[in-house]
């Protein structure tokens, strides 16, 4: 068996402390490193759909500043835009806003002093890379988008669990996948972008990634959906007659451990994904009755064995001098007496 295993406890009582020492003690004797279950991995933070609408009520504050020529009020609302936003990828419409914001940026540079036309010509080729550009509104000054260049996009640590992946918005598809990784081509401009990965519906990943030029390299990620040996894909393992009933399970290897009848026993079961051996009982060794406590300094409390000591040492002495009382230790002299029939000792 490897030298780690994730355990599945079956059920609760009221010797579970006790149970998990004695587990602890029966993985140390058989060289298994026992391990939790996996846990997917949460968003980042729960999904708030007002956030959204705090970064938009943000774009309308900076474009009434521009309209009204105020370069520092304008500045300020899309840096709170683009703070939130970046500090909240797990929004699945972050790249459209973001774009939004660097359009919102560009028309600032343009139209309020002081202006800077290779500022506003970067930040509308970055929202271009980030929504694929649309139509220039009223008052708006559009760029050429920059050349796209191709890359790929590695993502490992999903296991067996399906992971949807998610660029700017838009799906992707994996040209390869295995158990290992799953590798993603992409034709995409050089810029930030926003990369979401979800399974069974929540959010597994979740941040911005910079795609350089020329010649990119892969960009690698690690995703957490817990795979075959995650909680949830243990989560209907049962005991059945004495026996371990796992429907389903693909996890290679694992433990199945339930709380001994016994205080400081467990019942351990060894298995290989859905097939599990018997379950055998583990107990761990006690110490005698008449063994006595540690001490723990000069504040330790009185030991148990000392009191019952004392008790018996009470109890002798207190029966000696009842029968001393009774004088039934007293020496008698021994002397002769007569009596008819002749002379005895007495």
């Amino acid at each position: 068996m490897s030298d780690a295993a994730p355990v599945v406890w079956l059920e609760d009582g009221e010797a579970r402390d006790d149970a998990v020492r004695a587990l602890g003690e029966w993985a140390h004797t058989r060289g298994v490193r026992l391990e939790g279950l996996e846990e997917r991995a949460p968003a980042k933070q729960p999904l708030d759909p007002t956030l959204a609408d705090r970064a938009e009520k943000e774009l309308d504050r900076a474009r009434l500043a521009i309209g009204a020529t105020d370069a520092d009020a304008a500045e300020r609302a899309l840096a709170r835009a683009e703070s939130l936003l970046r500090e909240h990828p797990e929004l699945p419409q972050a790249a459209w806003l973001r774009a939004e914001v660097e359009r919102t940026w560009s028309a600032r540079w343009l139209r309020v002093e002081p202006r800077d036309e290779a500022r506003a010509r970067t930040a509308w080729e970055n929202a271009a890379a980030l929504d694929g550009g649309r139509t220039p509104g009223i008052g708006e000054s559009s760029f050429p988008p920059r050349t796209t260049v191709k890359t790929t996009i590695v993502v490992a640590g999903a296991g067996s669990a399906p992971v949807s992946l998610w660029l700017d918005g838009a799906p992707l598809q994996p040209a390869e996948s295995d158990a290992r990784r799953a590798i993603y081509p992409i034709d995409v401009a050089p810029a930030e972008h926003h990369l979401l990965a979800t399974s069974d519906g929540e959010v597994v990943f979740a941040s911005w990634v910079a795609i350089a030029g020329a010649e990119p390299t892969a960009t690698h990620i690690t995703v957490a959906t817990g795979g075959a040996c995650s909680r949830g894909a243990l989560g209907a393992v049962k005991r059945r007659d004495g026996r371990i009933d796992a429907p389903g399970v693909a996890c290679s290897r694992w433990l199945a451990a339930v709380p001994g009848e016994r205080r400081g026993s467990v019942l351990v079961a060894r298995c290989e994904k859905d097939t599990c051996g018997p379950l055998l009982e583990w107990r761990t060794e006690r110490l005698p009755a008449y063994a006595p406590a540690p001490s723990h300094g000069a504040h330790a409390p009185w030991p148990s064995w000392a009191t019952w000591a004392i008790v018996g040492v009470g109890a002798a002495t207190a029966t000696s001098i009842a029968l001393v009382a009774t004088g039934v230790f007293e020496a008698r002299a021994v002397e002769p007496r007569f009596v008819v029939g002749g002379a005895r000792q007495e």
